[in-house]
C-alpha cells in the first residue's frame, strides 16, 4: 500500500481529522493529505516534529530515558498528534477538539506499522 492511501484510509478512520502528513527525518513531507488545514501549517508541523521531541526528551531524561514515542498537544479547536516511525520519519494528525482521542492514538498506530512496512 502506498504512502498516501495509508495518510487516505487514516484520514476516514478519524472522521474528526482535518490533515495528516507524513515527513522524511529533514521534515519534508513523504505524502501529506488537507482538508482544513492550510499546505504550509501542515508541513511546518511535520517539521517540527522531530525538533519538538528533542527538547521533550531532553526535558524528561532526569527521570525518563526511554524514547518519546507519541506527542499530542490541543488548542481550543483541535488536537495535534505526533508519533515517530522507522528512519526518523513522522506521522502527524490534525483532529478537531470534539474527536476522541483515543481512536486518533490507535487509528496512528496502525498507520505506522503500514508506514514502516512501505519504508
Amino acid at each position: 500500500m502506498a504512502f498516501q492511501e495509508i495518510l487516505d484510509k487514516l484520514i476516514e478512520k478519524v472522521p474528526e481529522s482535518t490533515a495528516a502528513t507524513f515527513n522524511d527525518k529533514d521534515g519534508d513531507p513523504i505524502a501529506s493529505r488537507t482538508i482544513e488545514v492550510t499546505n504550509d501549517a501542515l508541513q511546518l508541523l511535520g517539521a517540527y516534529r522531530n525538533v519538538v521531541k528533542r527538547h521533550l526528551q531532553q526535558a524528561v531524561e532526569d527521570f525518563d530515558r526511554g524514547d518519546i514515542q507519541q506527542v499530542a498537544f490541543c488548542t481550543e479547536q483541535h488536537w495535534i498528534l505526533m508519533m515517530g516511525a522507522q528512519e526518523q520519519c513522522s506521522l502527524v494528525l490534525v483532529m478537531r477538539r470534539e474527536g476522541i482521542l483515543g481512536r486518533a492514538r490507535y487509528e496512528m498506530a496502525k498507520a505506522i506499522e503500514a508506514l514502516n512496512a512501505e519504508l
